[in-house]
């Protein structure tokens, strides 16, 4: 037999081989941060008055005071003939330990880069400065150091004039 044809034999019988699918014993990340917002959120949603609908895992920012997650959580007021969303940015500690939330109506969280969290256009969670075109939440320095910035970025400032 010659060289090339044993060559592509070994290849075939390579890619013919079952691949390997490691489980780990840990469940996911975000199934982890639910069951410590559940446990830690004092206005989590109940089930029955606030139904979660969303709950999604965002990314991980890096932070001079440790590494940060960021989740999308959303839920709707039960009963009402047009359900009310409740929709929060929810960070948790290297332990995973819920730190706090932010809320907001329809500026959900894109994208984590930097320390920073992108969000859909302008955040519209509230009063937060004199600058209402805010698209990031920097937490760079840390949770208890957060700040809502503006910054240009192809699909987070969504139109948004710079300042």
């Amino acid at each position: 037999m010659s060289r090339p044809f044993l060559f592509a034999v070994g290849i075939l019988a390579g890619c013919s081989l079952p691949s390997r699918t490691v489980v780990s014993s840990q469940p996911d990340i975000r199934l982890r941060l639910l069951e410590n917002a559940r446990q830690q959120d004092q206005e989590f949603p109940d089930g029955s008055a606030i139904k979660l609908t969303h709950f999604s895992y965002v990314g991980t920012l890096e932070t001079l005071q440790g590494t940060v997650y960021v989740v999308d959580r959303r839920a709707v007021i039960a009963g009402m003939l047009a359900p009310r969303g409740l929709n929060v940015i929810c960070f948790f500690d290297a332990s995973e330990q819920f730190l706090g939330k932010v809320c907001y109506a329809t500026s959900r969280p894109l994208w984590c880069e930097n320390g920073k969290v992108y969000l859909f256009g302008a955040y519209d969670g509230g009063a937060i400065s004199e600058d209402e075109s805010c698209n990031v939440i920097d937490l760079s320095a840390g949770f208890s150091n957060m700040r809502f910035i503006h910054q240009k970025a192809y699909g987070s400032s969504g139109g948004i004039a710079d300042p």
